[in-house]
């Protein structure tokens, strides 16, 4: 697990460190303080040297990629592309950090007839003529624990793939990658049941580990029996029993149960990794998440899963709290950001400042 983290002119974070971190980490803090951006840092340092994760990180939050005069370029403090990001990790995997470095490089913008590529570069199928590729392409170096490096660049590429059809990705030089465990963004605006989810599920019921999940979703729906995975005209998707008489849609139990069910099956997919939550209380009655915190608690122990989620309810900390006081391992930490003089701070809330705060009635969101 992390144990420290940090972030250098990613975003809006010239230089952040935070430290002391436990299996359960809520990030709080006033609008545009960089709550998201954090946990967008972790989800790309755990990816090592994936460009597409740069890339993702934007479509999250609804931000149109396809031009390619600016690939990437959100991503850098101030938009200064002459700077490097880098973000450094220390954990419990030895006394040796994982640092991750990203820079962008001037890439001339040029178009490539088809026939000069590969099958493997445009795939057997494209009837496109024409690519047209961004002017700059991100360059990621990575160093893991052992002093191994690992190194990939990607650049964005139009295709057009029929009158006036255009087709955006990413085109890649990659070098083998390092065996680490994976990790799973779930973003604040995830509605129903995604394909994913799905996915998940179908996995976890093969291995016979699907019970869990059913367990945890049973704290906000204490008549559920069992999930099935239904096939439907469009595509298969989730079903529920509770105890009607006969299966209804999982989406039509509410957002909470949808949502609980995303970060239940994230946290079973990805044994010793971790998993980042956006607005985790979204959907969530604040009656409930006492008891949803502490079989989330449970879960991810099971699994050896850390989970760094963003907040901005009360009652939503409140609940952490109590779930984890009332366990003999505190193993929960609270941070919250604040910017003061256009520079970005961690404050860390630790069992007994959490504690004081509460009672007192202080601002800890």
């Amino acid at each position: 697990m992390y144990r420290s983290f940090t972030v250098k002119n990613y975003r809006g974070f010239e230089d952040l460190t935070v430290n002391s971190l436990k299996r359960i980490n809520l990030i709080a803090g006033k609008n545009n303080v960089g709550k998201t951006a954090l946990l967008e840092a972790l989800w790309i340092h755990h990816g090592a040297v994936n460009p597409d994760l740069g890339l993702r990180v934007d479509t999250f939050r609804g931000v149109n990629i396809a031009e390619p005069a600016n690939f990437m370029r959100n991503l850098f403090f101030q938009f200064n592309q002459e700077l490097a990001i880098e973000f450094l990790a220390k954990g419990d995997w030895s006394d040796k950090p994982r640092l991750l470095k990203m820079q962008l490089q001037d890439r001339p913008t040029v178009e490539v007839p088809l026939s000069e590529l590969s099958e493997e570069q445009h795939g057997p199928q494209r009837s496109s003529s024409v690519i047209r590729q961004s002017s700059n392409e991100i360059v990621m170096d990575y160093t893991d624990e052992s002093g191994q490096n690992f190194s990939s660049s990607g650049w964005l590429v139009e295709r057009q793939i029929g009158p006036g059809v255009l087709e955006t990705g990413i085109e890649k030089k990659q070098q083998s990658r390092p065996h680490a465990p994976i990790a799973i963004f779930l973003g604040s605006r995830r509605l129903g049941v995604s394909n994913e989810d799905v996915g998940r599920y179908s996995e976890l019921e093969v291995k016979g580990e699907h019970e869990g999940v059913t367990d945890i979703l049973k704290e906000i729906e204490p008549r559920l029996q069992r999930l099935a995975v239904v096939s439907t005209r469009d595509a298969p998707t989730m079903y529920a029993d509770i105890d009607m008489g006969r299966l209804i849609p999982v989406p039509l139990m509410g957002d909470g149960m949808t949502r609980l069910l995303s970060l239940a099956l994230a946290i079973a997919t990805v044994p010793d990794g971790m998993v980042v939550v956006d607005e985790i209380e979204n959907g969530l009655h604040h009656s409930v998440m006492q008891r949803i915190w502490t079989a989330v608690a449970t879960f991810a122990r099971k699994y050896n899963v850390q989970i760094f989620a963003t907040t901005h309810s009360e009652e939503c900390i409140q609940s952490a709290h109590l779930a984890f006081a009332s366990d003999e391992d505190y193993d929960f930490r609270l941070y919250r950001l604040e910017r003061t003089d256009d520079k970005v701070r961690p404050v860390m809330y630790d069992r007994e400042m959490l504690e004081a705060a509460l009672v007192s009635g202080l601002e800890v969101r």
